[in-house]
């Protein structure tokens, strides 16, 4: 039974051709999910690895509420001279963050309003603190001159020298352009703009004289980040917490990762999509097969094998579609993957360079969704080729009559009706998930009335091929005998 499953499949290549691509299809989206949020996480923890690295010690005033463009609790900026004084302090920087916008030559702002932040900071001078490297021009050197991000000086067109408006809290104010830095090995800050004052001018546009939004600290030679942590702890307010360097790039790489994750969802739920209508095209050409074998299983039924033995090789040959087609799935994966970049850069958002992150989990996972979704839905066409009795050798004819089922009616209706109802539930409470069961719902409750749907449809759809004679009448009337595979095939 197995060297005849092999050379059927041997056989009959092209049949399986749409079932094989189905599979690819799913797996592909799958695995390339999983490699782009790899790939993206793993070089952005790098990039924000290495632009913190400097950082031994961090203090900051604690907020429980995530209010973004810094505009969180302030620290008073002369706690830096308490700081700077504590044994085994190098040296300190003030740290000012806010909301400015970069206007354009043409009066519009730089970067899409809707998805891109607009960042405020102040230039550090300290190099081992700053985060941003010029990379054409120099840092401002003085109250009316800015530093901006390389992503935005393309975009705006702005070179040194030039004089650009600025949006903030308070009322537009002109800079001139001194210098274009980039943020570590990227443009921009995950395709933020980013526009970069003196100390004094980003207290006055981002924040309030004599506050800051922390105090960034490096340690002298042989001293621990824990030690110097203490040390600085021991000296500020209590209502103010001091971090270690390693814990504040390990919150910005987890920050990233939540920002992320709901994209990762989305991404998932499209490859889950793909392999669900996936299902539906196996399911169909499996039927179609095991109805196109009755004659040649009944014949192995007659010649001794057992229904079981026909169940297993029909599962076989699933099984072997499903491996090879998620193989091919997972190369594909990584098209989709870099796809996946190249449309984010369009979106305004600036990835690292860095190599592809492939992981094991990831790739077995998606191979085993796709080995499974391909031999579960194979599974029915596998039972009812074991049912298949000697005596249909002999016999022409199989009777369709899911079309008339009463209780595929009412379920379908149901589950139909219900499906609607938490969809339209899901929009008006704006609950995402409602939106999506409902959406799986409607999809499932219209699949189980294709049968009682396809055979009406069938003879409207039909009445104009009628008139092209024999082939438009044989063509409906295959369409209405059959109205389950012509409910699973549309």
């Amino acid at each position: 039974m197995f060297a005849l499953t092999i050379k059927e499949l041997a056989a009959h290549k092209l049949r399986l051709l749409t079932t094989a691509f189905a599979v690819l299809l799913g797996v592909a989206f799958m695995s390339g999910t999983f490699i782009f949020t790899d790939t993206v996480g793993a070089t952005f923890d790098s990039v924000l690895a290495d632009v913190d690295a400097g950082v031994d010690a961090y203090v900051r005033t604690p907020s429980d509420i995530e209010t973004g463009y810094g505009r969180g609790p302030r620290l008073d900026a002369s706690m830096a001279d308490a700081v700077a004084g504590v044994d085994g302090v190098d040296q300190i920087a003030l740290r000012i963050d806010g909301y400015a916008r970069l206007v354009g030559p043409d009066g519009r702002p730089v970067g899409d309003i809707a998805n891109n932040p607009a960042l405020g900071m102040n230039w550090v001078s300290v190099d081992d603190l700053n985060p941003w490297v010029l990379s054409t021009g120099t840092a401002p050197a003085n109250d009316d001159e800015i530093v901006i991000d390389q992503a935005s000086a393309e975009l705006s067109g702005y070179q040194p020298g030039d004089v650009a408006t600025v949006l903030s809290k308070g009322a537009p104010r002109e800079f001139t352009v001194a210098g274009i830095a980039r943020f570590g090995e990227l443009d921009s800050p995950a395709g933020a703009t980013a526009v970069l004052f003196t100390d004094t001018a980003a207290a006055d546009m981002l924040a309030a004289p004599g506050e800051a939004t922390a105090i960034a600290v490096t340690a002298e030679d042989g001293v621990s980040q824990a030690a110097l942590t203490s040390a600085v702890a021991d000296v500020v307010n209590s209502d103010v917490e001091v971090i270690t360097g390693a814990a504040l790039i390990a919150e910005n790489q987890a920050a990233l990762a939540a920002d992320f994750a709901g994209f990762k969802t989305i991404l998932l739920i499209f490859a889950l999509v793909a392999m669900f209508v996936g299902a539906f095209i196996i399911n169909n050409t499996f039927s179609i097969t095991v109805a196109q074998r009755t004659r040649e299983m009944a014949l192995l039924r007659a010649i001794g094998a057992s229904g079981r033995q026909v169940k297993r090789s029909v599962l076989i040959e699933a099984s072997i579609v499903g491996v090879v087609a998620s193989a091919a799935g997972l190369l594909a994966g990584a098209g989709v993957a870099t796809g996946l970049m190249k449309l984010m850069s369009q979106f305004g958002i600036d990835l690292p360079d860095g190599p592809m992150q492939i992981s094991g989990p990831a790739l077995a996972m998606s191979l085993g969704v796709g080995v499974a979704v391909t031999t579960l839905s194979a599974w029915l066409p596998a039972r009812r080729a074991a049912k298949i009795a000697p005596i249909d050798a002999m016999r022409s004819v199989s009777v369709d009559d899911s079309a008339s089922s009463t209780r595929r009616t009412t379920l379908g209706a149901i589950v139909t009706v219900a499906g609607v109802g938490a969809v339209l539930a899901g929009l008006t409470l704006d609950e995402f998930t409602v939106v999506g069961a409902g959406a799986f719902a409607t999809f499932a409750g219209v699949a189980i009335l294709g049968p009682v749907l396809a055979r009406p449809v069938a003879h409207l759809l039909g009445v104009p091929l009628k008139l092209r004679g024999v082939s438009g009448e044989i063509a409906t009337r295959n369409a209405i005998r059959s109205p389950k595979r012509t409910a699973r095939t549309a």
